[in-house]
């Protein structure tokens, strides 16, 4: 069995990398992630549509089913419950922007799901008897994720 000598072996996989014959898949996180533009472009589309629970669009929705879709046309498949969108990369508070996941937390357990939109507010389907809409955050009970 023939073998390519090391140093011939690494030159040639060096030449390779170098001129751009391998290309592997993207193995940054961002790379994959939705840009926010789009998920908020998305997400102000809704805007109006009735609140049903357990619903996950595209006529009704419910907070979580809400996200779901609104990730999921803007390229990103993510978790059904708000509990399951926890699993999305962790971002810091300070560090949060337009498109990112804001899961509320009471007792450790989490409650409620929406996409923030910017300047203190977020878009989300809040609560039966209401409508999609944009409204300020209104507790600091929340962790913030990214697709």
């Amino acid at each position: 069995m023939f073998t390519f000598p090391r140093p011939l072996f690494r030159a040639a996989a060096t030449a390779i990398v170098a001129v751009g014959l391998v290309a592997g898949p993207a193995t940054s996180a961002e790379a994959a992630s939705p840009k926010p533009e789009k998920i908020i472009k998305v997400a102000k589309a809704q805007k109006g549509k009735p609140y049903r629970y357990g619903a996950a669009g595209p006529k009704t929705f419910d907070c979580s089913g809400y996200v779901q879709y609104v990730m999921k046309k803007s390229g990103k498949k993510i978790g059904r419950t708000s509990g399951a969108q926890l699993n999305l990369r962790h971002v810091k508070k300070n560090k949060k922007r337009p498109g990112d996941v804001l899961i509320f937390i009471k007792n450790g357990r989490a409650y409620h799901s929406a996409i923030y939109a910017g300047k203190g507010t977020m878009w989300e389907a809040q609560r039966t008897g209401t409508r999609v809409g944009k409204h300020k955050i209104w507790s600091s009970g929340y962790v913030v994720r990214r697709a």
